[in-house]
């Protein structure tokens, strides 16, 4: 259970939220909803006891589970665990397995009274294990990883090898098997196929504790809510019912106010220009004019506030300068980690103006290839050449390129040259004025998913390389994204699970991960898409 009580958030010296109360018990399934920047991150991260806020009190019992939109992994301090240890660290034996396993490992390269030293401590490590419950939590470990698209083989992978997509699926999967009393999930379904979201759904519906989610995942809000919290001008407004109520229960709270406010300041207008009439006539009228201001005065105080449409995000790339005909081209690409074969013998062509999407299931190594095609990992084999002209720009989806401790508006001057003024203005249309001075590392997602399409809007590069750009964002920035790379005469690549924003684009070709086979595309590969 989680307490909340007159709780103010803020960024740096912003305010985010202020006078937030209420509460998260068991059996609560509440979607948490706003516009990007609007303090939802901070302030999950301050209900799971990672930050404290700025004022109020947090009270919280039972066991927590907080998801991040992130999936840095800082907490993990050997960087050879596994997926599947990973995952049964949630309950206190992953350290007894991976310490089983190192034994093991010891015990191979020994002999004499250190192998029989080995083989009794080893004993005693699987009698705790045992004791632990850890061969029945084993396998509901891996059934939580398979439901949400985990493989038997990425589970023995390193977790620190895995692509975001791949860790953040673990992280998940931790998170549900650590057997907690309330559910703090921010975006959970990022990186997610159909079967796995499905299967979210359903496990999220059951679930008996306490839930509050962040997600732009409308049709999850939908199946899985049963109550909003909506950020409303720094405030938090509850809601009761689904996504799709507070959708439309929010419209007619706005119109009611909008029209109380309208017969207020009709109420004040008349009494005003009575005022103006009778202020200098007789005594009486001027007394009665005095106590009309006295009403006006109360009137006003008591205003009905009517919340602003929300800004838009404005995006537009700017047209490029020609490149070549072939802006990037690869032949008999191959990487690995360690004794993970991630792909072998991947040819990439590319002509100038052509939208490619790189298609795969999870762990097939869209982003490897996609790092690799800019420049930002190395092949184990093959050649890449970039073409004439070519000025390629990378989007990650981890965004490794925010850098945290540098100002937002020190980020922008780091790819152009042009005057602050100007920086500003575009940070404006990003709707991240507010936000120049601002560490960007204590951005929200959404406005690290922002921050970083506007240094490729400023860079002005003729080939974009764009790594599940969508995730993060609100619908409304997500459609502009889009409109955006619609009227975008440079060349794309693309990697997305998002089939909705795959089909209004309509790319040119696919290249199917991990064989590297193109195709030209048609509507039959969303399915792929959805899969990925």
């Amino acid at each position: 259970m989680i307490l909340v009580r007159d709780v103010a958030i803020d960024a740096g010296a912003r305010r985010l939220l202020s006078d937030v109360s209420f509460s998260v018990q068991s059996g609560d399934k509440i979607g948490f909803v706003g516009p990007n920047g609007a303090g939802k991150t901070t302030l999950l991260r301050a209900l799971a006891g990672l930050t404290e806020p700025a004022g109020g009190s947090i009270v919280r019992s039972g066991t927590i589970g907080y998801l991040s939109q992130e999936a840095a992994l800082d907490d993990l301090d050997d960087p050879g665990v596994s997926a599947l240890e990973r995952v049964l660290m949630a309950r206190d034996i992953g350290s007894i397995e991976r310490r089983m396993e190192l034994t093991r490992a010891k015990m191979d390269g020994s002999d004499g009274a250190e192998r029989d030293r080995l083989i009794r401590a080893f004993g005693r490590l699987d009698d705790e294990f045992t004791a632990m419950g850890g061969y029945v939590a084993k396998a509901e470990a891996k059934r939580f990883a398979s439901a949400l698209g985990i493989g038997a083989d990425d589970l023995e992978q390193p977790v620190a090898t895995m692509s975001g997509g791949q860790r953040r699926r673990v992280e998940l999967a931790r998170i549900l098997f650590a057997e907690t009393t309330t559910l703090l999930l921010d975006e959970p379904t990022n990186h997610l196929d159909l079967d796995a979201k499905a299967w979210l759904v359903a496990y999220l519906a059951d679930y008996d504790g306490g839930l509050l989610i962040v997600s732009h995942d409308l049709p999850l809000l939908d199946e899985s809510i049963t109550s909003v919290l909506a950020v409303e001008g720094g405030r938090i407004e509850p809601f009761r019912g689904n996504y799709t109520y507070y959708t439309q229960e929010r419209q007619r709270r706005r119109e009611q106010r909008i029209r109380e406010r309208r017969q207020q300041d009709a109420k004040i207008e008349r009494l005003e220009a009575g005022i103006r009439r009778f202020k200098g006539s007789t005594e009486t009228m001027a007394r009665r004019a005095h106590t009309w201001e006295t009403r006006v005065r109360r009137l006003s105080k008591d205003l009905v506030e009517v919340e602003r449409e929300r800004k838009r995000v404005a995006l537009r790339f700017p047209q490029p300068a020609r490149s070549g005909r072939t802006p990037i081209s690869a032949t008999g690409l191959a990487k690995a980690y360690g004794h993970n074969v991630v792909f072998v013998d991947v040819d990439v062509d590319v002509d100038r103006g052509e939208r490619l999407i790189i298609m795969g299931l999870n762990g097939a190594g869209k982003t490897t290839l996609l790092k690799i095609l800019a420049g930002v990992e190395e092949a184990d084999l093959g050649t890449i050449e970039v073409g004439y002209k070519a000025a390629p720009g990378y989007y990650a989806q981890e965004h490794e390129d925010i850098t945290p401790g540098v100002t937002v508006l020190n980020l922008m001057r780091g790819v152009s040259r042009l005057p602050d003024r100007d920086l500003r203005t575009l940070l404006g249309h990003f709707l991240l004025a507010d936000k120049v001075d601002q560490d960007a590392g204590t951005l929200s997602g959404g406005e690290k998913t922002k921050l970083a399409l506007a240094r490729l809007v400023v860079a002005g590069h003729n080939v974009l390389l764009l790594d599940e750009p969508t995730n993060n964002l609100d619908p409304q920035a997500k459609d502009a994204l889009l409109e955006a790379l619609k009227h975008y005469e440079g060349t794309l690549i693309l990697v997305s699970h998002d089939t909705e924003f795959v089909a209004a684009l309509n790319p040119d070709r696919v290249i199917l991960m991990p064989d590297g086979e193109q195709a030209y595309y048609d509507d039959s590969m969303l399915e792929l898409v959805a899969l990925a």
